[in-house]
C-alpha cells in the first residue's frame, strides 16, 4: 500500500475513499477527530509538511465535523499550493475553512504572506 500512496492518481482514490470509510453511517461529515487522525495517516511521511499545523487549526478554531467538500478541496489545496503558500491566491475559491487556515498560519507566524 505504501507504494500506491506514492502514485498521485492512485492516492487521490485511496484519499477519497478514506472519506466515506471512516465516516459514521448516516452521517455526511466525518468526526473531527477520526478527520484528523487520517489526515496524520494519509499525509504521513512529509506528503504535505502543514499537516499537523492544519490539524492544531481545526482542535483551536473549527470544532465542527469535516464535510465532504472540505474533505475533498483539502487535496487539491495540498496538489496545488506550494507548503510556503507562495502562491497561494487569496481571491481564489478555496472554501473559508481554508482561507481560514491561511491567515492563522500568518497570524502565528508560521507562513508570511
Amino acid at each position: 500500500m505504501r507504494e500506491e500512496l506514492k502514485d498521485e492518481e492512485k492516492f487521490g482514490e485511496i484519499y477519497n475513499f478514506c472519506f466515506g470509510w471512516e465516516k459514521e453511517e448516516g452521517q455526511k461529515s466525518l468526526g473531527l477527530e477520526t478527520a484528523m487522525g487520517m489526515w496524520q495517516l494519509l499525509f504521513a511521511e512529509n506528503r504535505w509538511l502543514l499537516v499537523d499545523h492544519w490539524c492544531e487549526f481545526l482542535e483551536a478554531r473549527h470544532k465542527l465535523a469535516i464535510a465532504p467538500d472540505t474533505w475533498t478541496q483539502l487535496l487539491l489545496f495540498v496538489r496545488t499550493v506550494d507548503p510556503q503558500l507562495s502562491n497561494y491566491d487569496a481571491e481564489g475559491s478555496w472554501p473559508y475553512l481554508i482561507d481560514e487556515f491561511v491567515e492563522y498560519l500568518n497570524e502565528k507566524g508560521i507562513i508570511k504572506i
